[in-house]
């Protein structure tokens, strides 16, 4: 060890101008690596020519080197490196590579299971036959073999796996098969036990413990678990849940579940706002109690409101209360009943409305839900025909049965990254019900997928009919469809693409068309940029159907991510005007436009 004057002298010496090529890496040398590159040899060692030998050791260039051969199906590689001396003129790096034959999967085989089979334990490993072999595959092997075993109760059970020698003697320089040896030892079958709830105030026990998805009895599965975990945060009423299996630890086959809950305020008030084109804005107010008799019934009473501001104004007014039983009859089905009131007050249309539907949903698989509802409604509406008369429609009670079902694998509602959404809903109006006698289907399907890193492909393709049958020849005003806006076809103002009446007022349609294709970029952090291409119509008519009488709209926008879902501002227009982009439009909104 060097002190005092001598490790002084040693230093000077360190900082001559002799001496200072010594401190920094001058050329990398590299023997044996066969058929991988440098780059990928190196890849995350910390050397590189020029970089000071004070920043990466020898340990750390070795076993980078190491686990990037590994990586790439060389599990037997060894590594050696020549690091340069302080003293040296030039600094030079070796490395001695000897990376051996590049293991590919070969066959699984298995020994100490008895309680399940070899074939529902290969069917588990997904990993074809020939894929290069890694670490990260052997891993993989392993957890998926245990998450099987737990499934099963089986939550003690542990595997080790090895690589056995490779298939057929065969040069170095050949890839060849290996099988893979998993070693069980499965441990004992955990049953579960009995429930209890921990925290509660005004909750009753039966909310939370009908969100389990075992019962008494049933094998321990955790990933049922982790599943019945989200389930009861799903009901908006707990800021913390926990389960804590008791007897678990002392080796008991049967484990008892407390489950440790704290209750958060949960009644809300929700307040929205935002513009659907820059001449019409949407608010909107809603109060939510969702555990109104400590059985987690939810009731929520508020209103939505559209206000246009270009000319000749008007408003769109849906007040509405609706209560909500989540388990109709102590069964899966999901019941609501809604009543709601409509004022439609555009130029040219002009309807008022209320009613009351009951609804009853549930699940017929994990992402598939089917919803039947029945509904009462009162209207009457009148509006400026095409040659500028005014017709008028008195008081009518209508009947309607509809049913709709949804298939949601997206991974978050408010900002997806991958899945999709695909619906199909239908409703018979009037005839044999009575009332205004008229049909409506309409469907829906949006898909997400990532391209590349950061890189997000959405579109989404809509489509609707709605139509009078019998002697009823008219649509009121609160069932046509309109497009354009923030969230159909950017470029245009809200509602406006589609059929117009004398005075150019927007009417509504009978069949609608859309179609969305937008690419989602991330520029830096919760910043994103989007770039769209907005097109779709509405007709009276399916033989209308025309590119001439569609709108298209183009355009890119901004989105920055916040807790309640990424704040959107995107400019569009539609390029067949004339000095299009001096007429383009700004929308201003939460959330993706779907």
């Amino acid at each position: 060890m060097l002190t005092g004057p001598a490790l002084t002298l040693a230093l000077a010496l360190s900082a001559a101008p002799g001496a200072s090529s010594g401190a920094v890496v001058d050329s990398i040398r590299i023997e044996g690596a066969g058929a991988v590159s440098e780059g990928d040899l190196l890849e995350g060692s910390g050397l590189r020519r020029g970089v000071s030998l004070m920043e990466v050791t020898p340990g750390e260039v070795r076993q980078a080197v190491l686990s990037n051969l590994n990586n790439r199906g060389y599990l037997e590689a060894s590594v050696e490196v020549a690091w340069p001396e302080w003293h040296e003129d030039v600094g030079v790096v070796r490395i001695t590579v000897s990376p051996g034959r590049r293991s590919l999967m070969g066959p699984l085989v298995l020994s100490g299971n008895q309680a399940l089979e070899a074939r529902e334990l290969l069917r588990a490993v997904d990993i074809e036959a020939g894929r290069v072999l890694t670490p990260g595959a052997l891993e993989q092997i392993r957890s998926a073999m245990l998450e099987r075993y737990a499934r099963h109760g089986y939550v003690l059970a542990s595997v080790d796996v090895a690589v056995l020698p490779f298939d057929a003697p065969a040069p170095e320089s050949l890839p060849a098969q290996r099988g893979v040896e998993c070693s069980i030892s499965e441990g004992r079958q955990i049953l579960l036990g009995s429930m209890d709830v921990e925290g509660l105030r005004t909750v009753r026990k039966v909310v939370v413990t009908r969100e389990v998805l075992l019962q008494p009895g049933d094998s321990l599965d955790m990933e049922m678990m982790r599943r019945s975990i989200a389930a009861i945060y799903d009901l908006a009423l707990f800021s913390d849940v926990r389960f804590v299996y008791e007897g678990l630890s002392e080796g008991r086959d049967s484990v008892d579940l407390l489950i440790q809950v704290t209750e958060r305020p949960y009644r809300e008030l929700d307040l929205g706002a935002g513009y659907a084109s820059p001449s019409a804005m949407i608010l909107s107010a809603f109060w939510k109690h969702p555990n109104i008799m400590g059985n987690n019934q939810s009731l929520t009473i508020g209103s939505e409101w559209t206000r246009y501001f270009s000319t000749g104004g008007g408003d769109i007014v849906e007040p509405s209360l609706v209560y909500e039983e989540p388990y109709v009859a102590s069964t899966k089905w999901k019941g609501r009943f809604t009543l709601s009131y409509l004022y439609f007050s555009l130029p040219g249309l002009d309807e008022r409305g209320y009613g009351g539907e009951i609804a009853i949903s549930r699940f017929l698989a994990e992402k598939l839900k089917l919803t039947l509802s029945y509904s009462l409604s009162r209207n009457k509406y009148n509006e400026t025909g095409v040659g500028g008369g005014e017709e008028e429609f008195d008081w009518t009670t209508t009947s309607r049965i509809s049913a709709g079902i949804q298939h949601d694998t997206r991974d978050a509602v408010l900002d997806p990254r991958h899945g999709h959404l695909l619906g199909l809903s239908g409703g018979l109006s009037g005839g044999f019900l009575g009332g205004r006698s008229f049909y409506r289907i309409e469907s829906e399907a949006r898909v997400f997928k990532p391209v590349i890193r950061d890189v997000i492909l959405a579109w989404r393709i809509r489509g609707g009919v709605v139509r009078p049958y019998g002697e009823d020849e008219e649509i009121a005003p609160g069932e046509r469809f309109f497009l354009g806006g923030g969230s159909t076809i950017r470029g245009y103002a809200f509602n406006t693409v589609g059929p117009e009446d004398s005075e150019g007022n927007p009417t509504g349609g009978r069949v609608m068309l859309l179609g969305n294709i937008e690419s989602r970029m991330r520029v830096v952090g919760g910043l994103w940029m989007a770039l769209f291409l907005d097109t779709g119509g509405i007709w009276e008519e399916v033989d209308q159907i025309s590119t001439e009488t569609a709108g298209l709209g183009v355009g890119m926008g901004l989105r920055f991510a916040t807790p309640f879902g990424p704040l959107r501002l995107d400019y569009g227009f539609a390029p067949t005007w004339t000095d299009g982009l001096r007429r383009g439009r700004a929308y201003l909104a939460l959330g993706h436009p779907f």
